[in-house]
């Protein structure tokens, strides 16, 4: 099948390698290495621009989030939220974050976590 040369930001993204049934899937889990790939992509703008994925009832991933039938996802698990920029590296509700915070501050004060 013919598929035309890709624009040059379509070049350039992040997902550019993934397959298909990564970029284009529904559930967050099928979907998470494109998710993660979004995260630090240096076109997601011009993706989301292109791709208008509210206005084309687009499913799959676009510009770093979720989209099913034109309406974007909120993100189930950290790693996926995370990635959609929802939570921040270090935020408070970030378990393991938290529980490193709590022993470093027990490790101060010579108690323990138990």
């Amino acid at each position: 099948m013919f598929q035309p040369d890709p624009t040059p930001w379509q070049a350039a993204a992040a997902c550019a390698g993934l397959s298909p049934s990564v970029v284009f899937a529904r559930r967050e889990r099928q979907a998470a290495p494109a998710l993660e790939a979004c995260a630090a992509c240096p076109v997601a703008r011009e993706c989301e621009e292109a791709v208008a994925p509210a206005e084309s009832w687009f499913d799959g991933v676009c510009a770093g989030r979720l989209w099913r039938n034109g309406r974007a996802v909120k993100p189930r698990s950290p790693r996926a939220r995370r990635a959609a920029g929802a939570v921040p590296a270090g935020d408070p509700f970030d378990v393991r974050a938290v529980a490193a915070q709590l022993d470093a501050a027990l490790a101060g004060t010579g108690g323990t976590r138990g």
